[in-house]
């Protein structure tokens, strides 16, 4: 079901035009009167609103065949061209990418979003001025629409790159609990591996947009120009897309490498109690052994006092030796992990 509609249009006559609406009909008739008409549609499910809009428009391109792939995809039928880009949404430490379908036919682009996608705000608000600075002759309708299509996935890029700044800031603000370990290790743990599953949908996307823009700069598509200098506007968006692919990676090795300060952290603190557990049932086994050898002397109630005594004594030398022992250890480990006591 169509809940929004929103129409941006160059008149033949070099006039721009904005319209909303919430019914297709109203619109549908003035579309032949426009050089090139942008349409951008809300609707409630992609997949059934897309297939809606189609039989409306005409378009006989299958929007399940677009919507099919990983995140992004394409499909070239001739007169219509289908591209499905992500737009990445990040809410409660869970990355959300929802679909944007893109429809190309001849002097007409549609691009169907559900409500939970913002309205592609910084191109809408200013479409009219973006359109009027559009080639203007008739035989340039392809140069038209290839450039208003470069900046609607630029527009979706820009977007995706907040999305990122987001998760970069949680992830820093992670990174700095971690250091001054103001919360739990377990909590800790729980957010960092919620965050490394975030950074790798993101990446997934992200790369799915890469490879579909290449594809489409790259390849012979009749809705789009083959000219050189219109088409670098697609090696900017790649261009784009391939710095936050490397910020992504670079987030998912600072989160891993947290990760492995935890996991060494917690196994420090195990060894370390089973090292202790280890001095006291040292401790305790040598006087343990030393009175089952002093209960098979006969008359062994004439020796108590000395008995006792050596007893005493075993057991705060066999606890000193361990406790020494064990303290060589840890110390040992802290030389290890560069904690070494010593100043110089």
């Amino acid at each position: 079901m169509i809940k929004g509609l929103r129409l941006a249009a160059l008149a033949k006559d070099g006039s721009t035009v904005k319209k909303s609406s919430a019914k297709l009909e109203e619109i549908r008739p003035t579309l032949q009167d426009f050089s090139l008409s942008w349409l951008e549609f809300v609707v409630d499910d992609v997949p059934r609103g897309a297939r809606e809009i189609a039989e409306e428009l005409g378009i006989t391109l299958d929007p399940s065949s677009v919507l099919r792939g990983y995140y992004s995809n394409y499909e070239d039928a001739g007169e219509v061209l289908g591209v499905t880009i992500p737009l990445i949404r990040f809410a409660a430490g869970n990355v959300d990418p929802s679909p944007v379908l893109i429809y190309l036919t001849k002097n007409r682009v549609l691009s169907i979003h559900d409500e939970s996608v913002e309205r592609l705000l910084r191109l809408s608000a200013y479409s009219d001025q973006f359109m009027r600075k559009l080639p203007s002759a008739p035989e340039d309708w392809v140069d038209r629409q290839t450039l208003l299509f470069a900046r609607i996935i630029d527009e979706i890029s820009e977007r995706n790159y907040d999305t990122l700044r987001l998760i970069v800031e949680r992830a820093q603000t992670i990174d700095i609990e971690l250091t001054a370990e103001r919360r739990p290790i377990k909590i800790v743990t729980l957010e960092l591996s919620k965050m490394k599953r975030a950074i790798l949908t993101f990446l997934t996307a992200v790369w799915a947009t890469f490879t579909t823009v290449h594809s489409l700069r790259h390849g012979d598509r009749e809705m789009l120009t083959d000219k050189p200098e219109l088409l670098s506007k697609f090696d900017i968006i790649l261009a784009d897309l391939d710095r936050q692919i490397q910020l992504a990676e670079h987030v998912l090795e600072v989160l891993s490498a947290g990760m492995n300060v935890v996991q060494t952290d917690v196994a420090n603190r195990l060894s370390t109690i089973i090292l202790w557990l280890s001095v006291i049932g040292t401790a305790v086994l040598v006087p343990n052994t030393l009175a089952t050898i002093f209960a098979i002397i006969p008359n062994a109630e004439s020796l108590f006092g000395e008995l006792m005594i050596i007893i005493i004594i075993s057991t705060i030398g066999a606890s000193l030796v361990s406790y020494m022992a064990a303290s060589r250890i840890l110390g040992g480990r802290k030389m290890e992990h560069g904690f070494d006591s010593d100043p110089e």
